[in-house]
């Protein structure tokens, strides 16, 4: 399995949106400390952020 750091896929992601080379740095602190986590927590994390979205105070009032 290849690594695919992802601050490197923040990298590469900016580029294809065309957004200035210049990364924020908190944005890079927060990728930095991602790469440092297991695939198990990063997929905890995903589905976490998933149903926050699907059922939690991040959803928009009124939209299903």
């Amino acid at each position: 399995m290849t690594e695919y750091p992802v601050s490197t896929a923040l990298e590469d992601a900016l580029c294809e949106l065309v957004i200035p080379d210049s990364i924020p740095q908190d944005l890079y602190d927060v990728c930095s400390a991602l790469d440092e986590l297991t695939i198990l927590e990063a997929e905890t994390i995903l589905e976490a952020l998933q149903h926050q979205i699907r059922w939690g105070n991040a959803q928009v009032q009124g939209s299903v």
